[in-house]
């Protein structure tokens, strides 16, 4: 009886330790995964957390940086009022923000060079000599065509224009002077006392030749009336 309570004993403190050692090391296991994940181990939460109150009470304690704001487009710095210190830019590290770097949104572009071309003279480069001149005396030609057509037309239109101002000029005469129309068709062959040769016929005073009645029989004229005008036609010698 002794000898078993012994060995029970024994066994419990070996199976113990054991136990507690495959114990221990599924829990590291555990916390590899959980590091492996993301997530810190408890036992290595309590090791930053004291290494972090140690830092806090070793390190001395410094003014928080001024973190530089963004000023708006255009704004002009504010210099530092008299008897101020002034503020230095903050260094890169924590709480660090870069200034705003401008960018143009439209940058220039490099201008081309400027090309010019100023030939001696005008002819086709692809050209012979040859076809140059035969081209040219061609452009000359049509030219030359092109100008006696203007001309023809200009022609034209001048004695269109002639031609209605001297029926114009007639038309204001005869309105002016309506003996005009019969005046130049009566033609006096001769004159024998009050007879008047007009042609092949033989007139007398009272008598009417292209609607001009003969009023008077004069020695060397003969005196006509038409629509209330009178005229005077001389024999022709």
């Amino acid at each position: 009886m002794k000898k078993l309570i012994c060995l029970f004993t024994l066994l419990a403190f070996v199976c113990v330790p054991f136990a507690q050692a495959q114990k221990n090391a599924r829990k590291g296991r555990r916390a590899a995964k959980k590091d492996m994940t993301g997530t810190v181990a408890p036992q290595a939460q309590k090791a930053l957390a004291a290494q972090a109150d140690v830092s806090v009470e070793t390190l001395p304690q410094e003014a928080p940086a001024a973190v530089p704001t963004a000023m708006p487009e255009g704004a002009q710095p504010v210099p530092p009022a008299v008897g101020e210190a002034p503020v230095a830019p903050a260094q890169e590290g924590e709480g660090f923000v870069a200034p705003r770097e401008e960018v143009a949104e439209h940058p220039e572009e490099a201008a081309a060079p400027r090309v010019v071309y100023n030939p001696k003279s005008r002819r086709d480069p692809t050209l012979s000599p040859d076809d140059f001149l035969l081209l040219q005396y061609r452009e000359q030609q049509r030219l030359a065509a092109l100008e006696a057509e203007r001309q023809r037309k200009l022609a034209e239109e001048r004695r269109k224009r002639e031609e209605e101002e001297r029926l114009r000029q007639l038309e204001l005469a005869r309105i002016k002077d309506p003996t005009r129309e019969v005046r130049n068709r009566i033609k006096i062959g001769g004159i024998i006392g009050q007879e008047v040769f007009i042609g092949s016929k033989i007139y007398t005073v009272g008598k009417s030749i292209y609607g001009a009645r003969i009023v008077e029989v004069r020695p060397d004229s003969v005196v006509f009336s038409y629509k209330g005008h009178k005229f005077v036609r001389k024999m022709k010698l």
